[in-house]
């Protein structure tokens, strides 16, 4: 009833900052990011910014990723998502590596890099870290899995962002708000398909980006760095994300062939009166505004600004990587639209949502309507091929992940039959790791792991999902799984 093409692919992402520390012996610390900063900052610790919990103690997949790719294997994975760390490929500031930047007015429209580029970034990259990720990557193939790398998961470098100096004293490295940031990470994506095309078999700039800018300028209390008010900083952020990716896809593909693409978080928006013009006005906020600057390279200044068209921005994404995890509840106010408590990610603390929906145990909402609704808007919108690069549930006792899974890949299920172009599903995630700000309590992983002694233990999950890799379809006795405890087909 539920089958997949038979080239469909399946599998889990990762990331580097939340799976790879944990080794007791503490090599593979990684101190020179922003991130490891933040959650080490004392003050952040005592005022519940950050949970004080330590991602040196995390899943050490530096370690352990023999097992894990076997537990992969044994599943019938074909694909793994993972991440690369830009702090340990390059360990100082390749600012003095300089570039030729072609500009028009304020816009980036070019960064030249060249094969001397390419020979000085080698001089100073981190040959140790390239090859620990090698053998990570070669490891994974040789147990049939293609490698999806995505370059950008959160963390920038110490010397590219700052995010206490930022906090405390508004002084730089200002990370993403500062032009530089788009030069650098251009040199590093060029870099990385230089070194890796041969392994690699698909390719992402960036995940999240709007994340990191609406959490960390619009969000304090969200515990993201660098956790102050700037509604001008969280603009300038994602316009400079938006050029960072185009210039890099630009420069990646003079030293790859494979698929670019960029992995954004998107969630669907509702409202209590079902009104059109506030959902159409929440997606546009909250995801068009950025995948029309990569996808058809319509720019504006800022939101109520005029639309222009930037040459440079358009056709900048092979595909388009998905991250669902649920819905958002919108309503209007008297000089704006905002989310309502209650619904989607807004449930903390709650056992069901105001709908009377399940919610996990970061208080986010069960909602796998919003994957369907979301992947045809796509599709429409778009008309690119999609994977769904993260989706998942916290649900230590393993009560509610196998509702949820089932539920969303029904709904993705039914979407691809009514034409949307969706290639493969990547489960967030594999085993618990460090979940940011909200440290190691936080579990979402298919496999669990005691991490004090790293012991990786199946959840009954786990089984579940094996069996419908191992068959390519839902089993017509797992449907049932999408109508307890809450009945999403009815």
């Amino acid at each position: 009833m539920y089958k997949f093409e038979k080239d469909f692919l399946w599998g889990f992402s990762i990331s580097g900052f939340q799976f790879e520390m944990g080794d007791k012996s503490g090599k593979y610390i990684d101190k020179n990011t922003d991130w490891y900063k933040w959650v080490n900052n004392s003050l952040n610790i005592e005022n519940g910014i950050v949970s004080g919990d330590k991602p040196e103690d995390g899943p050490d997949y530096f370690n352990y990723y023999e097992e894990d790719h076997s537990y992969m294997k044994k599943m019938g994975c074909n694909i793994l998502r993972l991440g690369v760390e830009w702090s340990r490929i390059f360990k100082e500031s390749t600012k003095d590596i300089k570039v030729d930047i072609l500009r028009e007015k304020k816009d980036i429209i070019d960064i030249k890099i060249t094969e001397e580029t390419i020979k000085e970034l080698k001089k100073i990259a981190d040959k140790k870290a390239i090859e620990d990720y090698k053998n990570i990557m070669n490891d994974a193939k040789n147990k049939g899995m293609k490698i999806f790398l995505n370059l950008w998961h959160f963390t920038l470098p110490l010397w590219i962002h700052d995010p206490i100096k930022v906090n405390n004293l508004r002084q730089g490295p200002f990370g993403w708000v500062d032009e530089d940031t788009i030069i650098e990470f251009v040199k590093y994506a060029a870099f990385m398909a230089y070194e890796f095309d041969e392994v690699v078999d698909y390719w992402s700039t960036e995940n999240e980006p709007q994340v990191v800018s609406s959490l960390g300028y619009l969000n304090c209390m969200a515990g993201f760095p660098p956790a102050i008010m700037n509604e001008l900083y969280y603009i300038k952020a994602l316009k400079n994300q938006a050029q960072a990716h185009a210039r890099a896809y630009d420069s990646m593909k003079n030293y790859t062939k494979k698929p670019i693409g960029l992995i954004y978080a998107f969630t669907w928006a509702t409202t209590l009166d079902e009104n059109k013009n506030i959902c159409d006005e929440a997606m546009y906020k909250s995801a068009y505004y950025f995948m029309d600057m990569i996808t058809k390279g319509v720019y504006k200044e800022n939101f109520e600004d005029e639309k222009r068209y930037r040459k440079d921005l358009e056709k900048r994404c092979d595909f388009i990587g998905i991250n669902y995890y649920s819905r958002t509840m919108f309503e209007k106010t008297p000089h704006d639209i905002k989310s309502i408590s209650g619904y989607g990610q807004s449930c903390v603390g709650m056992s069901k949502s105001k709908d009377n929906r399940p919610v996990s145990d970061i208080g986010w909402e069960i909602y796998p309507e919003g994957l369907k609704e979301l992947l045809l808007a796509l599709k429409e919108r778009y008309n690119k091929p999609m994977i769904i690069t993260e989706n998942g549930l916290s649900d230590e006792e393993d009560i509610s992940r196998k509702n949820y899974l089932i539920s969303h890949l029904i709904m993705m299920n039914e979407a691809i039959k009514e034409g949307a172009d969706v290639f493969g599903y990547l489960h967030w995630s594999y085993s618990d790791n460090y979940e940011w700000a909200k440290g190691l309590n936080k579990r979402f992983g298919i496999i669990s792991i005691d991490f004090k002694t790293k012991k990786r233990t199946p959840r009954p999950s786990y089984y579940i999902f094996k069996e419908i890799i191992k068959n390519n379809e839902i089993p017509d006795d797992m449907i049932d799984f999408a109508k307890f405890p809450y009945n999403y087909l009815k």
